[in-house]
């Protein structure tokens, strides 16, 4: 089964990652501040069918201070991410 995993990224922002059964892990969503969205995102693509899959949220990070960037083109897209890896 299909995995979605939302994780935080190293500047605290947290992304939206699809682990397909085959191991392929690809990035949907990033450089939020909080979760919420993106569960709101994975449960979307759930009901809708386009995806089957589990979710797998890592807890917060204790230090999770959103270190934001200057402007986006500061930073580059983060590599997707596994939850409790």
């Amino acid at each position: 089964m299909d995995k979605l995993h939302i994780t935080q990224d190293d500047d605290g922002f947290w992304m939206l990652s699809l682990e397909r059964e085959d191991g392929d892990l690809s990035l949907l969503a990033h450089r939020f501040a909080t979760p919420d969205h993106l569960i709101e995102n994975a449960n979307e693509l759930m009901a809708s069918g386009k995806v089957k899959a589990v979710i797998l949220i890592d807890p917060p990070r204790e230090d999770s201070s959103v270190r934001q960037a200057a402007s986006p083109e500061d930073s580059a897209d983060p590599a997707p991410r596994k939850a409790g890896v």
